[in-house]
């Protein structure tokens, strides 16, 4: 019982390119725990959560915010999803060191965003997180 290698050469061969397109401002795992969040809370979870809407005032704080929230999440949902919330929050980390300069002007506390579902909140930060990208990308 030999197993086949072939598999594994073509997810490597598939990977491979996606991860020259990812410039390294903006890393894709983020994104790929984000999703994978979305898709094993679906919508079971009908908690809220403090949703700041804008990155461009205060972002890292903002970023803060969405870590500290998603530690809520983590809570409630137990070891499951722990994993790749924990993971998700490591790399928000790293992304608001980065990416952004702490904020302008006086910054709003997590408690004074706006509550919404945890699907919204979840959405919301996916959003923020490619517009984000998106300004940082090198313009070709």
């Amino acid at each position: 019982g030999r197993v086949p290698v072939w598999p594994l050469w073509t997810i490597l061969l598939l990977v491979r390119p996606l991860g020259s397109l990812g410039s390294p401002l903006c890393p894709r795992e983020p994104f790929y725990f984000l999703i994978a969040i979305m898709k094993m809370l679906g919508n079971k979870n009908d908690g809220t959560l403090y949703t700041p809407d804008d990155l461009s005032v205060c972002p890292a704080e903002t970023l803060g915010c969405f870590r500290l929230e998603l530690s809520v999440i983590q809570f409630e949902e137990g070891p499951s999803l722990g994993i790749a919330v924990f993971r998700l929050q490591r790399l928000l980390d790293a992304l608001g060191s980065r990416l952004w300069v702490t904020g302008q002007g006086p910054c709003p506390p997590c408690e004074g965003h706006p509550q919404r579902p945890v699907p919204l909140f979840l959405s919301k930060l996916l959003e923020l997180l490619q517009g984000a990208c998106a300004q940082h990308l090198p313009s070709a």
